[in-house]
């Protein structure tokens, strides 16, 4: 018997104090929530009726989206020990800001969610973890789409993630396989964006830092490895130089009732460039089918790619419906 019912309540997410995204996040909602206006940047003249020029205005846009759902399953007379009852909950949160003045720009993301599944009298597993958050600032050539930009990007999760198992005892067994900032990626760009809308924009970083973080050094133990990630054990981290591309799509309208989202990351490093086996990349995107009011229909596609963690691309298909909130839509 299986019940599907959505919860229509905002969780709460612990996040680790010394974060610094967590300054990057309540910064960008202060500056700009649920901010669409035009502010002029000097004060005008009263005899004079002319508007100012589009170059002496200051414009904010601030896109806001959060989704959740919620899931039970009881098992009647189950035929396998792993058929147990359980609860299932999910959400992400998206915030996507761009702040305007002139020809200088200041652009933030952040993209969280979280997943867990909770078995009755056993186990409580975090299936789903992941932030993402990049800030850029831009100063546009002439009259152009085309911008000088400089940005800082950084993916990582906020809790310790395990893997289950079972002794010969048939005990349950447990193995630290991820945690805060290990891994953790971050990325320092300077290079060209290309802003294709107010919204949509490419960055291209000609001149890329790329960090790995392993900050707990307990994984490298726990999984039984001298190397993971591409940081040998008792390295906290390293650092590389190369390029990067970024793709930013917040939700957009493709037909009544559908919309699309994407954020993708790119990178290689410069020794690597004409290997393609050693490029990266990991691709977030979403499709949105909106029913009834604050319900949609979302499948959100992942896919990534480092040989650092596998030869082959993890492809991730996730099909729900829930509760939404969008300042947009």
């Amino acid at each position: 018997m299986v019940y599907n019912f959505i919860a229509i309540r905002f969780p709460s997410i612990a996040i680790p104090l010394k974060s610094i995204q967590r300054g990057t996040l309540l910064a960008c909602i202060m500056v700009s929530v649920l901010v669409n206006s035009n502010y002029p940047l000097y004060s005008q003249d009263t005899c004079n009726p002319d508007k100012a020029a589009p170059s002496k205005q200051l414009t904010a846009l601030t896109v806001i989206d959060f989704f959740t759902t919620f899931t039970g399953v009881r098992y009647l007379n189950g035929y396998t020990t792993s058929e147990k009852n359980n609860l299932n909950f999910y959400y992400n949160f998206t915030v996507n800001n761009k702040i305007k003045a002139g020809k200088l720009s200041v652009s933030n993301y952040y993209y969280t969610d979280l997943g867990i599944r909770d078995y009755q009298d056993s186990i409580t597993i975090i299936s789903d973890d992941q932030f993402t958050i990049k800030n850029a600032i831009a100063y546009q050539f002439l009259k152009s789409k085309f911008s000088f930009s400089l940005g800082i990007n950084s993916k990582s999760q906020y809790f310790r993630h395990y893997e289950y198992g079972t002794d010969t005892a048939g005990n349950i067994t447990r193995t630290l396989f991820t945690a805060y900032q290990s891994p953790g990626y971050r990325n320092f760009s300077c290079g060209i964006r290309y802003d294709i809308s107010e919204k949509v924009s490419i960055e291209f970083g000609l001149v890329n830092g790329k960090t790995t973080l392993m900050k707990n050094q307990e994984i490298f133990d726990s999984r039984n490895s001298n190397k993971l990630y591409g940081l040998e054990k008792g390295t906290k981290k390293k650092s590389e130089s190369g390029f990067n591309l970024v793709l930013t799509i917040p939700p957009n309208e493709i037909s009544k009732s559908l919309f699309f989202e994407n954020f993708s990351q790119f990178n290689v490093n410069r020794a690597d460039i004409d290997r393609i086996k050693y490029y990266k990349f990991d691709i977030n995107n979403a499709i949105h089918y909106i029913f009834l009011k604050h319900f949609r229909l979302t499948l959100r596609t992942l896919c990534r790619y480092d040989l650092n963690t596998g030869k082959r691309a993890t492809v991730i298909h996730h099909l729900s419906a829930g509760f939404y909130l969008n300042n947009t839509f």
